[in-house]
Protein backbone atom coordinates (compact mmCIF):
# COMPACT_ATOMS: atom_id res chain seq x y z
CA UNK A 1 0.00 0.00 0.00
CA UNK A 2 1.35 3.41 -0.97
CA UNK A 3 1.67 6.28 1.47
CA UNK A 4 -1.09 8.17 -0.37
CA UNK A 5 -3.49 5.24 -0.04
CA UNK A 6 -2.62 4.89 3.62
CA UNK A 7 -3.20 8.60 4.23
CA UNK A 8 -6.57 8.44 2.47
CA UNK A 9 -7.70 5.44 4.53
CA UNK A 10 -6.52 7.10 7.74
CA UNK A 11 -8.47 10.22 6.83
CA UNK A 12 -11.61 8.16 6.15
CA UNK A 13 -11.24 6.28 9.43
CA UNK A 14 -10.62 9.45 11.43
CA UNK A 15 -13.59 11.26 9.88
CA UNK A 16 -15.89 8.28 9.28
CA UNK A 17 -18.74 9.77 11.34
CA UNK A 18 -18.69 13.03 9.39
CA UNK A 19 -18.48 11.20 6.08
CA UNK A 20 -21.34 8.91 7.04
CA UNK A 21 -23.51 11.85 8.14
CA UNK A 22 -22.69 13.70 4.92
CA UNK A 23 -23.53 10.65 2.83
CA UNK A 24 -26.84 10.08 4.62
CA UNK A 25 -27.73 13.76 4.26
CA UNK A 26 -26.99 13.76 0.53
CA UNK A 27 -28.93 10.53 0.04
CA UNK A 28 -31.84 11.91 2.07
CA UNK A 29 -31.88 15.07 -0.04
CA UNK A 30 -31.82 13.09 -3.29
CA UNK A 31 -34.78 10.98 -2.17
CA UNK A 32 -36.71 14.11 -1.26
CA UNK A 33 -35.84 15.96 -4.48
CA UNK A 34 -37.28 13.00 -6.38
CA UNK A 35 -40.70 13.78 -4.87
CA UNK A 36 -40.63 17.57 -5.20
CA UNK A 37 -42.89 17.68 -8.27
CA UNK A 38 -45.43 15.21 -6.91
CA UNK A 39 -48.81 16.91 -6.45
CA UNK A 40 -50.85 15.50 -3.59
CA UNK A 41 -54.56 16.20 -3.28
CA UNK A 42 -53.94 18.39 -0.24
CA UNK A 43 -51.40 20.46 -2.16
CA UNK A 44 -53.63 20.86 -5.21
CA UNK A 45 -56.89 21.72 -3.51
CA UNK A 46 -55.73 23.42 -0.32
CA UNK A 47 -52.07 24.40 0.06
CA UNK A 48 -51.52 25.99 -3.35
CA UNK A 49 -54.80 27.97 -3.35
CA UNK A 50 -53.93 29.20 0.14
CA UNK A 51 -50.50 30.20 -1.14
CA UNK A 52 -52.03 32.19 -4.02
CA UNK A 53 -54.41 33.96 -1.68
CA UNK A 54 -51.64 34.87 0.77
CA UNK A 55 -49.45 36.06 -2.11
CA UNK A 56 -52.19 38.25 -3.60
CA UNK A 57 -53.15 39.87 -0.29
CA UNK A 58 -49.60 40.54 0.86
CA UNK A 59 -48.74 41.42 4.45
CA UNK A 60 -52.21 42.86 5.07
CA UNK A 61 -53.64 39.41 4.38
CA UNK A 62 -52.36 38.28 7.78
CA UNK A 63 -55.31 40.17 9.21
CA UNK A 64 -57.67 37.40 8.09
CA UNK A 65 -57.62 33.63 8.19
CA UNK A 66 -56.39 31.83 5.07
CA UNK A 67 -56.64 28.05 5.26
CA UNK A 68 -56.79 26.13 8.53
CA UNK A 69 -53.21 26.49 9.75
CA UNK A 70 -52.43 28.89 12.56
CA UNK A 71 -51.09 32.41 12.16
CA UNK A 72 -47.39 31.58 12.54
CA UNK A 73 -47.43 29.15 9.61
CA UNK A 74 -49.47 31.61 7.53
CA UNK A 75 -46.84 34.27 8.26
CA UNK A 76 -44.01 31.93 7.20
CA UNK A 77 -45.84 31.15 3.96
CA UNK A 78 -46.16 34.90 3.37
CA UNK A 79 -42.37 35.21 3.77
CA UNK A 80 -41.91 32.37 1.29
CA UNK A 81 -44.08 34.19 -1.29
CA UNK A 82 -41.34 36.84 -1.38
CA UNK A 83 -38.77 34.23 -2.43
CA UNK A 84 -38.47 33.32 -6.14
CA UNK A 85 -39.35 29.62 -5.76
CA UNK A 86 -42.25 27.51 -6.99
CA UNK A 87 -45.08 27.49 -4.42
CA UNK A 88 -45.09 23.69 -4.19
CA UNK A 89 -41.33 23.68 -3.62
CA UNK A 90 -41.67 26.38 -0.96
CA UNK A 91 -43.97 24.23 1.15
CA UNK A 92 -41.91 21.12 0.70
CA UNK A 93 -38.43 22.59 1.20
CA UNK A 94 -39.52 24.23 4.44
CA UNK A 95 -40.65 20.86 5.80
CA UNK A 96 -37.59 19.09 4.37
CA UNK A 97 -35.32 21.42 6.33
CA UNK A 98 -37.09 20.38 9.52
CA UNK A 99 -36.80 16.70 8.56
CA UNK A 100 -33.05 16.98 9.08
CA UNK A 101 -33.41 19.20 12.14
CA UNK A 102 -35.76 16.61 13.66
CA UNK A 103 -33.30 13.81 12.89
CA UNK A 104 -30.55 15.73 14.67
CA UNK A 105 -32.77 16.46 17.68
CA UNK A 106 -33.80 12.80 18.03
CA UNK A 107 -30.16 11.70 17.75
CA UNK A 108 -29.02 14.20 20.38
CA UNK A 109 -31.66 12.96 22.82
CA UNK A 110 -30.75 9.29 22.37
CA UNK A 111 -27.04 10.10 22.70
CA UNK A 112 -27.39 12.76 25.39
CA UNK A 113 -25.48 10.72 27.98
CA UNK A 114 -22.41 10.42 25.74
CA UNK A 115 -19.39 12.17 27.28
CA UNK A 116 -17.77 15.22 25.78
CA UNK A 117 -18.88 18.34 23.99
CA UNK A 118 -21.64 18.61 21.40
CA UNK A 119 -19.15 18.01 18.61
CA UNK A 120 -18.08 14.76 20.29
CA UNK A 121 -21.69 13.56 20.44
CA UNK A 122 -22.16 14.27 16.72
CA UNK A 123 -19.09 12.17 15.97
CA UNK A 124 -20.47 9.20 17.91
CA UNK A 125 -21.75 6.02 16.30
CA UNK A 126 -25.11 6.18 18.07
CA UNK A 127 -25.83 9.76 16.95
CA UNK A 128 -25.03 8.89 13.34
CA UNK A 129 -27.26 5.81 13.33
CA UNK A 130 -30.29 7.51 14.91
CA UNK A 131 -29.90 10.48 12.56
CA UNK A 132 -29.73 8.14 9.57
CA UNK A 133 -32.74 6.09 10.69
CA UNK A 134 -34.95 9.19 10.95
CA UNK A 135 -33.69 10.76 7.70
CA UNK A 136 -34.32 7.65 5.58
CA UNK A 137 -37.61 6.72 7.29
CA UNK A 138 -40.31 6.65 4.56
CA UNK A 139 -42.89 8.20 6.90
CA UNK A 140 -40.65 11.25 7.29
CA UNK A 141 -39.78 11.93 3.66
CA UNK A 142 -43.25 11.03 2.32
CA UNK A 143 -44.83 13.45 4.79
CA UNK A 144 -42.67 16.40 3.75
CA UNK A 145 -41.34 15.92 0.21
CA UNK A 146 -44.31 14.02 -1.20
CA UNK A 147 -47.31 15.24 0.77
CA UNK A 148 -46.06 18.79 1.47
CA UNK A 149 -47.23 18.52 5.08
CA UNK A 150 -45.57 20.27 8.02
CA UNK A 151 -45.61 17.59 10.71
CA UNK A 152 -41.81 17.50 10.95
CA UNK A 153 -41.90 21.17 12.01
CA UNK A 154 -44.04 20.86 15.11
CA UNK A 155 -42.52 17.50 16.03
CA UNK A 156 -39.04 19.03 15.83
CA UNK A 157 -40.06 21.61 18.43
CA UNK A 158 -41.55 18.85 20.61
CA UNK A 159 -38.23 16.99 20.65
CA UNK A 160 -36.25 20.20 21.04
CA UNK A 161 -38.44 20.86 24.09
CA UNK A 162 -37.63 17.40 25.48
CA UNK A 163 -33.92 18.03 24.89
CA UNK A 164 -34.20 21.30 26.83
CA UNK A 165 -35.83 19.39 29.70
CA UNK A 166 -32.95 16.92 29.77
CA UNK A 167 -30.56 19.86 29.89
CA UNK A 168 -32.61 21.32 32.78
CA UNK A 169 -33.58 24.39 30.74
CA UNK A 170 -37.19 24.42 31.87
CA UNK A 171 -38.11 27.91 30.67
CA UNK A 172 -36.72 27.12 27.22
CA UNK A 173 -38.54 23.79 27.31
CA UNK A 174 -41.95 25.47 27.48
CA UNK A 175 -41.04 28.18 24.97
CA UNK A 176 -40.20 25.45 22.47
CA UNK A 177 -43.36 23.54 23.32
CA UNK A 178 -45.36 26.72 22.80
CA UNK A 179 -43.82 27.00 19.32
CA UNK A 180 -44.78 23.39 18.58
CA UNK A 181 -48.35 24.18 19.56
CA UNK A 182 -48.28 27.34 17.44
CA UNK A 183 -47.63 25.22 14.35
CA UNK A 184 -50.10 22.37 14.89
CA UNK A 185 -52.86 21.44 17.29
CA UNK A 186 -51.52 17.87 17.43
CA UNK A 187 -48.85 19.07 19.86
CA UNK A 188 -51.65 18.69 22.43
CA UNK A 189 -50.92 14.94 22.42
CA UNK A 190 -47.79 15.74 24.46
CA UNK A 191 -49.75 17.35 27.30
CA UNK A 192 -50.44 14.09 29.20
CA UNK A 193 -46.72 13.30 29.04
CA UNK A 194 -45.88 16.73 30.46
CA UNK A 195 -48.43 16.35 33.26
CA UNK A 196 -46.99 12.97 34.26
CA UNK A 197 -43.48 14.40 34.02
CA UNK A 198 -44.48 17.33 36.23
CA UNK A 199 -45.86 15.07 38.97
CA UNK A 200 -43.19 12.36 38.74
CA UNK A 201 -40.06 14.49 38.40
CA UNK A 202 -41.04 17.72 40.18
CA UNK A 203 -38.28 19.57 38.36
CA UNK A 204 -40.27 22.43 36.87
CA UNK A 205 -43.03 24.68 38.10
CA UNK A 206 -46.47 25.56 36.83
CA UNK A 207 -44.98 29.03 36.41
CA UNK A 208 -42.63 27.61 33.78
CA UNK A 209 -45.59 26.13 31.92
CA UNK A 210 -47.15 29.58 31.52
CA UNK A 211 -44.42 30.31 28.99
CA UNK A 212 -46.07 27.89 26.55
CA UNK A 213 -49.33 29.85 26.07
CA UNK A 214 -47.37 33.12 26.14
CA UNK A 215 -45.14 31.84 23.34
CA UNK A 216 -48.20 30.57 21.48
CA UNK A 217 -49.73 34.06 21.56
CA UNK A 218 -46.41 35.75 20.74
CA UNK A 219 -46.13 33.55 17.64
CA UNK A 220 -49.43 35.05 16.45
CA UNK A 221 -48.08 38.60 16.75
CA UNK A 222 -47.81 39.21 12.95
CA UNK A 223 -51.56 38.55 12.64
CA UNK A 224 -52.42 40.52 15.78
CA UNK A 225 -50.56 43.53 14.42
CA UNK A 226 -52.67 43.26 11.25
CA UNK A 227 -55.90 43.45 13.26
CA UNK A 228 -56.59 39.87 14.33
CA UNK A 229 -58.21 39.43 17.74
CA UNK A 230 -56.50 37.74 20.68
CA UNK A 231 -59.01 34.90 20.47
CA UNK A 232 -58.28 34.09 16.81
CA UNK A 233 -55.26 31.76 17.40
CA UNK A 234 -57.37 29.66 19.78
CA UNK A 235 -60.52 29.72 17.65
CA UNK A 236 -58.58 28.35 14.66
CA UNK A 237 -57.93 25.16 16.62
CA UNK A 238 -61.45 25.08 18.08
CA UNK A 239 -62.86 25.09 14.55
CA UNK A 240 -60.59 22.19 13.60
CA UNK A 241 -61.88 19.99 16.42
CA UNK A 242 -65.45 20.23 15.10
CA UNK A 243 -64.69 19.89 11.40
CA UNK A 244 -65.16 16.12 11.02
CA UNK A 245 -67.77 13.71 12.35
CA UNK A 246 -66.00 10.47 11.48
CA UNK A 247 -64.68 8.05 14.06
CA UNK A 248 -61.43 7.69 12.12
CA UNK A 249 -59.85 9.58 9.22
CA UNK A 250 -57.69 6.93 7.52
CA UNK A 251 -55.91 6.05 10.76
CA UNK A 252 -55.79 2.55 12.24
CA UNK A 253 -57.89 3.55 15.24
CA UNK A 254 -59.05 1.18 17.95
CA UNK A 255 -62.61 2.22 17.11
CA UNK A 256 -62.31 0.80 13.60
CA UNK A 257 -62.52 -2.59 15.33
CA UNK A 258 -65.91 -1.92 16.91
CA UNK A 259 -67.81 0.60 14.77
CA UNK A 260 -68.29 1.55 11.12
CA UNK A 261 -66.02 4.57 10.78
CA UNK A 262 -66.72 6.24 7.46
CA UNK A 263 -70.49 6.72 7.81
CA UNK A 264 -71.61 10.29 7.16
CA UNK A 265 -74.31 12.20 8.95
CA UNK A 266 -73.93 10.00 12.00
CA UNK A 267 -76.37 11.46 14.53
CA UNK A 268 -74.77 9.43 17.31
CA UNK A 269 -71.29 10.82 16.69
CA UNK A 270 -71.44 13.53 19.38
CA UNK A 271 -72.30 10.97 22.06
CA UNK A 272 -69.69 8.55 20.77
CA UNK A 273 -67.05 11.29 20.70
CA UNK A 274 -67.52 12.04 24.40
CA UNK A 275 -67.38 8.34 25.25
CA UNK A 276 -64.15 7.87 23.25
CA UNK A 277 -62.52 10.92 24.86
CA UNK A 278 -63.56 9.73 28.32
CA UNK A 279 -62.12 6.27 27.67
CA UNK A 280 -58.83 7.84 26.51
CA UNK A 281 -58.63 10.01 29.62
CA UNK A 282 -59.26 6.93 31.77
CA UNK A 283 -56.33 5.10 30.14
CA UNK A 284 -54.07 8.12 30.60
CA UNK A 285 -55.08 8.34 34.27
CA UNK A 286 -54.12 4.68 34.68
CA UNK A 287 -50.73 5.41 33.11
CA UNK A 288 -50.34 8.43 35.39
CA UNK A 289 -51.08 6.23 38.41
CA UNK A 290 -48.63 3.50 37.35
CA UNK A 291 -45.77 5.91 36.73
CA UNK A 292 -46.23 7.73 40.03
CA UNK A 293 -46.67 4.50 41.96
CA UNK A 294 -43.50 3.00 40.47
CA UNK A 295 -41.30 5.90 41.65
CA UNK A 296 -38.99 4.86 38.82
CA UNK A 297 -35.83 6.85 38.13
CA UNK A 298 -36.53 8.83 34.96
CA UNK A 299 -33.66 7.99 32.63
CA UNK A 300 -33.67 9.12 29.01
CA UNK A 301 -34.83 5.63 28.11
CA UNK A 302 -37.85 5.79 30.41
CA UNK A 303 -38.72 9.30 29.22
CA UNK A 304 -38.86 8.11 25.61
CA UNK A 305 -40.91 5.08 26.70
CA UNK A 306 -43.35 7.34 28.55
CA UNK A 307 -43.66 9.79 25.65
CA UNK A 308 -44.21 6.89 23.24
CA UNK A 309 -46.98 5.26 25.26
CA UNK A 310 -48.80 8.47 26.22
CA UNK A 311 -48.94 9.82 22.66
CA UNK A 312 -49.78 6.36 21.24
CA UNK A 313 -52.70 6.16 23.69
CA UNK A 314 -54.06 9.54 22.60
CA UNK A 315 -53.91 8.82 18.89
CA UNK A 316 -55.16 5.23 19.06
CA UNK A 317 -58.22 5.93 21.20
CA UNK A 318 -59.28 9.50 20.40
CA UNK A 319 -61.81 9.88 17.56
CA UNK A 320 -61.27 11.65 14.21
CA UNK A 321 -57.58 10.82 13.97
CA UNK A 322 -55.79 11.26 10.63
CA UNK A 323 -53.01 8.95 9.50
CA UNK A 324 -50.39 11.67 10.09
CA UNK A 325 -51.27 12.16 13.74
CA UNK A 326 -49.04 9.29 14.87
CA UNK A 327 -45.89 11.13 13.77
CA UNK A 328 -44.53 11.64 17.30
CA UNK A 329 -44.84 8.04 18.43
CA UNK A 330 -43.47 6.85 15.08
CA UNK A 331 -40.28 8.81 15.75
CA UNK A 332 -40.08 7.53 19.33
CA UNK A 333 -40.53 4.00 17.94
CA UNK A 334 -37.33 4.57 15.95
CA UNK A 335 -35.53 5.97 18.99
CA UNK A 336 -36.51 3.02 21.19
CA UNK A 337 -34.82 0.64 18.74
CA UNK A 338 -31.49 2.12 19.84
CA UNK A 339 -32.12 1.47 23.53
CA UNK A 340 -33.26 -2.12 23.38
CA UNK A 341 -33.18 -4.59 20.49
CA UNK A 342 -36.60 -6.01 21.38
CA UNK A 343 -38.15 -2.78 20.05
CA UNK A 344 -36.76 -3.34 16.55
CA UNK A 345 -39.50 -5.44 14.95
CA UNK A 346 -42.44 -3.71 16.71
CA UNK A 347 -40.95 -0.39 15.60
CA UNK A 348 -40.77 -1.61 12.02
CA UNK A 349 -44.39 -2.73 12.37
CA UNK A 350 -45.49 0.72 13.51
CA UNK A 351 -43.75 2.36 10.55
CA UNK A 352 -45.11 -0.15 8.03
CA UNK A 353 -48.69 0.40 9.20
CA UNK A 354 -48.23 4.14 8.81
CA UNK A 355 -46.74 3.70 5.34
CA UNK A 356 -49.80 1.67 4.30
CA UNK A 357 -52.20 4.42 5.38
CA UNK A 358 -49.98 7.02 3.64
CA UNK A 359 -50.07 4.89 0.51
CA UNK A 360 -53.86 4.76 0.64
CA UNK A 361 -54.15 8.55 0.68
CA UNK A 362 -51.27 9.45 -1.63
CA UNK A 363 -51.35 6.66 -4.19
CA UNK A 364 -54.85 5.16 -3.74
CA UNK A 365 -53.38 1.82 -2.66
CA UNK A 366 -56.09 -0.43 -1.18
CA UNK A 367 -55.91 -1.79 2.34
CA UNK A 368 -58.28 -3.13 4.98
CA UNK A 369 -58.94 -0.56 7.75
CA UNK A 370 -60.09 -3.36 10.05
CA UNK A 371 -56.90 -5.40 9.61
CA UNK A 372 -54.68 -2.32 9.96
CA UNK A 373 -56.51 -1.36 13.14
CA UNK A 374 -56.28 -4.84 14.64
CA UNK A 375 -52.53 -4.93 14.01
CA UNK A 376 -52.16 -1.43 15.44
CA UNK A 377 -54.02 -2.40 18.61
CA UNK A 378 -51.84 -5.51 18.96
CA UNK A 379 -48.68 -3.41 18.66
CA UNK A 380 -50.01 -0.95 21.22
CA UNK A 381 -50.77 -3.75 23.68
CA UNK A 382 -47.26 -5.15 23.16
CA UNK A 383 -45.68 -1.75 23.89
CA UNK A 384 -47.86 -1.18 26.96
CA UNK A 385 -47.10 -4.59 28.41
CA UNK A 386 -43.36 -4.43 27.79
CA UNK A 387 -42.90 -0.83 28.87
CA UNK A 388 -45.29 -0.52 31.80
CA UNK A 389 -44.56 -3.93 33.33
CA UNK A 390 -40.79 -3.60 33.01
CA UNK A 391 -40.18 0.11 33.51
CA UNK A 392 -43.10 1.40 35.61
CA UNK A 393 -43.77 -1.31 38.18
CA UNK A 394 -44.08 -0.37 41.86
CA UNK A 395 -40.66 -0.21 43.46
CA UNK A 396 -38.87 -0.08 40.09
CA UNK A 397 -35.78 1.98 40.84
CA UNK A 398 -32.23 2.11 39.66
CA UNK A 399 -30.86 1.94 36.17
CA UNK A 400 -33.36 0.53 33.64
CA UNK A 401 -32.48 -2.30 31.29
CA UNK A 402 -30.85 -0.27 28.54
CA UNK A 403 -28.71 -2.12 26.04
CA UNK A 404 -25.69 -0.04 24.96
CA UNK A 405 -25.08 0.31 21.25
CA UNK A 406 -21.88 -1.70 21.41
CA UNK A 407 -23.75 -4.69 22.86
CA UNK A 408 -26.55 -4.80 20.34
CA UNK A 409 -26.97 -7.43 17.68
CA UNK A 410 -25.86 -6.69 14.14
CA UNK A 411 -29.40 -6.25 12.82
CA UNK A 412 -29.84 -3.19 15.06
CA UNK A 413 -26.47 -1.70 14.26
CA UNK A 414 -27.12 -1.66 10.53
CA UNK A 415 -30.41 0.25 10.51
Amino acid sequence: MTKTENDILNFIRKNSAYLFLAGVTVFGLLVRFYWLDYMSGDAKFYLLPWYSTIQSKGISGLGEQVGNYNILYQFIIYILTLVPVKPLYAYKLLSVFFDFALAAAAALIVDIDAPGRLIDKIKSERFAEVYAAVVICPVVFLNSACWAQCDSIYVFFVFASLYAFLKEKYALMFVLYGLAFAFKLQAVFVLPFLLILYAAERKFSVIHSLLAPLTFMAAALPGLLMGRSLSDPVLIYVSQTGKYNHVSMNYGSFWNCVIKTWSTGNTDYADFKMAAVSFTVLLLCWLFFRVLKSEADMSVYRLICLLHISVYTCVLFLPTMHERYGYIYEITAIMLMFFNKKFFFPGIGVLLLSCMTYGCFLFVLPYSPLHISLLNVCLYIWYVYNIVSEQFTAGKKGTPNEIPLTERSSDIRTI
